[in-house]
């Protein structure tokens, strides 16, 4: 049985592309063997038996005190020695790493075990690691155009890899062809909620003719009653969960959709079409999440929104046009779907088959 090397861990942004590319390898008769962490998601999400996952040392280096930093580099030593152990025993066939420092240490020992390595970029600004791993890939595939700020014909405009849970979701042509007495807003701030929308989506909404709105709230672990109070004491109709394992359930509800500017949450609403308002995480690492909504802004796919001190009246002023125009929130939903290349998974695993002995 051949192998198939997954590199990847920690937040949903890493984990669930690279989920969704070992889902196809795995129709095509291969098992995965997933390099990540003892804590990242994938423990969590991942249940399938043909992937072995395998834990191995790993830490951020850059925003971190000079002692996070100096274990960061002894961490990145011992995740090379176990990645060489556990490649060394499965011999994969192919290795594909989807970036963050986990990706590191084996992107290494497949470059020196002759494992041919491809990487996957799901930012707008490459990533620290994936910087790194350029220079070991023979290949590299990226979601947003010239995220390297290279010209080379190893790179390969693919999309993001998403999972295949999208294909009975309401088309955008049935979701707004009428208006309607109450509009559904589904509030996202990812894995581990936003507080930024947290603190501010609430009494945003207070604005707004609270009869004619439902709102689903995506809040982070141990944040349900407070935001929940919140929108009660606005008299706004709400629903406010920590988490949800069914988002293609929420997408297919909902008429509109405000949350942060990670790759994998904008790469699957690309696939089904919505209207999307963006507010990125102004301290995400080197700014990517607004250079990745600038490019959905820039493309009329989106609407940009940032974390400033005129936010609550800029939000007022946009959301209650969308509110009140369908066929605007239907103009965005069929831009987002023409973004990005169509079909990332079947891309990449077409390229990458090609270095398979």
């Amino acid at each position: 049985m051949q192998y198939i090397a997954i590199f990847a861990s920690g937040t949903g942004g890493h984990v669930y592309p690279a989920y969704a590319m070992a889902m196809r390898y795995i129709d095509k008769g291969y098992k995965i063997l997933w390099i990540g962490t003892d804590n990242g998601l994938e423990n969590r999400v991942i249940k399938d038996s043909n992937i072995i996952i395998k834990g191995i040392r790993s830490s951020g280096v850059r925003g971190k005190s000079r002692y996070q930093q100096i274990k960061s580099v002894f961490n990145l030593f011992i995740s090379t020695i176990q990645a060489f152990l556990i490649l060394s025993k499965f011999k994969p066939s192919l290795a594909l790493g989807f970036g963050g420092y986990v990706s590191v240490g084996p992107s290494i020992c497949s470059f020196i075990l002759q494992i041919p390595l491809t990487i996957h970029e799901q930012n707008s600004i490459a990533g620290t690691a994936n910087r790194i791993n350029y220079y070991l890939a023979k290949k590299v595939y990226e979601t947003y155009p010239s995220c390297f700020n290279k010209y080379s014909d190893k790179i390969y405009h693919t999309g993001n890899p998403t999972r295949n849970i999208f294909k009975n979701i309401s088309k955008p042509e049935d979701k707004y062809s009428s208006n309607k007495s109450i509009i559904n807003v589904l509030v996202m701030g990812g894995s581990q909620g936003a507080l930024f929308l947290n603190n501010t989506m609430p009494f945003a909404f207070s604005h707004f003719h609270v009869d004619n709105i439902f709102i689903k709230h995506i809040a982070g672990k141990d944040k349900t009653a407070l935001i929940q109070d919140k929108y009660k004491s606005y008299g706004i109709k709400s629903e406010v969960i920590d988490y949800s394992n069914n988002i293609d359930e929420l997408y297919d509800w909902s008429d509109l959709i405000i949350g942060r500017a990670g790759s994998t949450s904008i790469s699957e609403i690309s696939k089904i079409g919505r209207a999307l308002v963006l507010v990125p995480f102004k301290y995400a690492t080197d700014n990517h999440q607004l250079y990745n909504a600038k490019y959905l802004a820039d493309n009329s796919a989106a609407i940009l929104l940032e974390e400033k001190d005129d936010f609550i009246e800029n939000f007022i002023t946009i959301v209650n046009i969308l509110l009140n125009d369908q066929k605007r929130m239907y103009a965005l939903s069929k831009n987002i779907q023409s973004i990005f290349p169509n079909d990332a998974e079947n891309i990449i695993l077409n390229h990458s088959m090609d270095y398979i002995k």
